[in-house]
C-alpha cells in the first residue's frame, strides 16, 4: 500500500486549529457588553436619581428645621402686646410692563393666650408718607402702589429675618402709621389665588346680598376702548360654591349700585373668602389628597411672595386647627369712612390731592392707632 506524503513543515502555525480561539472571542464580546451595559446603568441611574437626590437634599434642609421646631416648640414672634402680626397682600398683577397695585391689604393680628385673631383691612386709597430709602425721597402716595414701590427699588429691611422689597417697605409703613409690627408676610397674586381655589375643589361663600357690577374689568382688555374693558359680574343672596375665577371676582367687585358698591364692601367680602379657604384647607379631603397637596405647593413656591419658610408650615397649621372655624374666634374690622368701625377715617376734597379719592386719619395717626387698639381689645 502506498502512503501519500504530507510536509508538516509547511504549516503556518498561525492557521492551526485553536480550540480556545472562539472561547475567547465570547468572553471579549461579553466583557465588551457588560461594560457597555454598566455603563448604560450607570447613566440612567445618575439621570433617575439626580433630581431624586437634589429634592431629597432640600427636603432634609427643610426637615432638619421643622424637626427642630417639632422638638424645640419654637414660638410664634410677637410684638410687646403679645400679638403675631400677619400681612396678607392681593395684587393686581397683569401684563409685562404694566403697574402691579395692591387690590387687598389685610392684617391678621393672633392672640396666642386668647386664640383670638383679628382681621384688620386696609383700603388701597389710604394716604401715606414713602420713608426716605436708597435713593428714594421722601413724599406721599396711596398705599395700594407701596408694595410696588419697594420692589422697584429694592427696599432693605434692618434685618434679614423681616419682609424685604416691596413686603418690607409696607410692613414699615404700617409700623409707623398703625404701631403694628409685621412679623409674616405673604403676597398672593390674582392667578395663584385662583389656583389655590381651584386645587381644593372650590369654596361654598354665603353671599349676603345679591349685586350686580356693570364694570368688572375684563383682562387681558385694559387698553382696549372704553366699551369693551368690561363684564358684568352678578351674585345671589344664599350659600354659593365658587371655583377660583369666580371667588376671584366676588373678592374683587367694587362697581355695583347699592351696599356692595365700594373698596369698604368688598373688604368684608375679601375677609369672607379668606375664612372660607382656610376651613377648605383644613378639611381631611384637602389634607389627605396627594394632588391636591402638590398643586398647592407648587402654586405657593412658584408664584407668591413670603418671608414664611415650609419648616414654619406646622406651627401656621397649628395655629389655624386652635383657632378653627368659631366665629367667635375671629373679629372681622374693615377701616372706613362710615359710621361701622367709628368712621376712623375720612375722604378730603380731591383737589387738594391732583383729583385723586383719598382716605386720612379722621383726626390724627397717634388718634387711629389709639382707637383701633380700643376695637382689637374690645370683647
Amino acid at each position: 500500500m502506498k502512503y501519500r506524503s504530507f510536509n508538516y513543515q509547511g504549516i503556518n502555525p498561525t492557521q492551526k486549529n485553536n480550540p480556545s480561539k472562539g472561547l475567547s472571542k465570547n468572553i471579549r464580546v461579553k466583557f465588551i457588553l457588560s461594560v457597555l451595559g454598566i455603563v448604560a446603568a450607570l447613566f440612567t441611574f445618575k439621570l433617575v436619581v439626580t433630581p431624586i437626590v437634589s429634592a431629597l437634599v432640600y427636603m432634609v434642609k427643610e426637615s432638619s428645621a421643622t424637626i427642630s421646631y417639632l422638638i424645640t416648640r419654637q414660638g410664634l414672634k410677637k410684638d410687646e402686646q403679645g400679638y403675631s402680626n400677619f400681612l396678607l397682600l392681593g395684587i393686581d398683577q397683569r401684563g409685562v410692563g404694566s403697574s402691579i397695585l395692591t387690590d387687598t391689604i389685610m392684617i391678621l393680628r393672633y392672640n396666642e393666650s386668647t386664640n383670638k385673631v383679628y382681621m384688620i383691612s386696609l383700603p388701597r386709597d389710604l394716604w401715606v408718607k414713602i420713608p426716605v430709602f436708597g435713593q428714594v425721597q421722601s413724599y406721599y402716595t396711596k398705599i395700594n402702589s407701596v408694595y410696588t414701590i419697594g420692589n422697584d427699588y429694592e427696599y432693605s429691611s434692618d434685618s434679614d429675618k423681616d419682609p424685604q422689597n416691596g413686603l418690607g417697605l409696607l410692613s414699615k409703613i404700617i409700623k409707623d402709621d398703625l404701631a403694628i409690627s409685621i412679623h409674616y408676610a405673604t403676597q398672593v397674586n390674582f392667578n395663584s389665588f385662583e389656583r389655590i381655589i381651584d386645587a381644593v375643589g372650590g369654596i361654598d361663600i354665603d353671599v349676603e346680598n345679591t349685586f350686580t357690577d356693570y364694570m368688572y374689568p375684563r383682562e387681558g382688555y385694559e387698553n382696549a376702548p372704553e366699551n369693551e374693558r368690561y363684564e358684568i359680574v352678578s351674585f345671589k343672596v344664599g350659600m354659593t360654591y365658587m371655583n377660583g375665577e369666580t371667588a376671584l371676582k366676588y373678592a374683587r367687585s367694587r362697581h355695583s349700585i347699592g351696599i356692595e358698591g365700594s373698596d369698604f364692601a368688598r373688604a368684608r367680602r375679601q375677609q369672607k373668602v379668606v375664612l372660607a379657604m382656610k376651613d377648605k384647607l383644613l378639611q381631611n379631603e384637602t389634607l389627605l389628597n396627594l394632588n391636591t397637596l402638590k398643586e398647592i405647593y407648587l402654586t405657593v413656591s412658584q408664584e407668591v411672595d413670603s418671608n414664611v419658610r415650609p419648616s414654619e408650615f406646622p406651627m401656621f397649621y397649628d395655629i389655624f386647627k386652635k383657632v378653627g372655624s368659631n366665629i367667635n374666634d375671629i373679629k372681622l374690622i374693615v377701616l372706613n369712612d362710615g359710621p361701622d368701625e367709628g368712621g376712623l377715617l375720612y375722604s378730603p376734597d380731591p383737589n387738594e390731592y391732583g383729583g385723586a379719592f383719598v382716605l386720612l386719619p379722621r383726626v390724627s395717626w397717634l388718634n387711629l392707632q389709639l382707637e383701633l387698639e380700643k376695637l382689637i381689645t374690645q370683647e
